[in-house]
């Protein structure tokens, strides 16, 4: 997958300032004919779980999934990934996020340590359901072959990898 620094920014913003509960919400884009998903637009989502269990999961309800539908229909763009954080944990899958996960999208994952966002991850559900896949994401300032550019000027480099693994989100 690839994303915009400021896309990045955004996701690690949301992280922070839900700290210390996880945030959520989803990442819009496009899915290229050759395969890459480029994300491009995010639509951040208040956590809907009980207050006492947003620091170790998150919830979006249906309605959420409804509004980024068509805030991606309306910007000619699909919802392409969710996005949540963990709060004190690495950027990487829990089995809460296996139990709750759909096939079609990708997942970013944002590790923020003491309110401050450390990684974000990519991760997509493998088809047999049985975990998650990591997939490679990409900080790029062009999209190639729309010419759309990113307002932040940086060359393109991966995400840093995750170590660990969280306990729950």
């Amino acid at each position: 997958m690839e994303i915009w620094p400021h896309i990045l920014r955004l996701l690690e913003k949301s992280g922070e300032s839900a700290y210390p509960s996880e945030c959520c919400g989803f990442v819009l884009g496009r899915r290229e004919t050759s395969g890459t998903v480029r994300g491009l637009s995010v639509v951040a989502v208040d956590n809907a779980q009980a207050p006492d269990k947003r620091r170790c999961r998150f919830l979006m309800e249906a309605e959420d999934f409804l509004r980024a539908e068509q805030a991606a229909a309306a910007q000619g763009l699909e919802l392409t990934a969710v996005f949540h954080s963990h709060p004190d944990h690495p950027a990487e899958p829990s089995e809460e996020d296996l139990a709750h996960a759909l096939p079609f999208y990708h997942y970013l994952i944002t590790a923020v340590a003491q309110g401050q966002a450390q990684e974000t991850t990519c991760w997509r559900l493998a088809s047999d359901r049985s975990g998650f896949v990591r997939e490679p994401l990409t900080i790029v300032d062009k999209a190639p072959g729309n010419g759309e550019k990113s307002p932040a000027a940086r060359p393109p480099r991966s995400a840093p990898a995750g170590h660990g693994k969280p306990e729950a989100s």
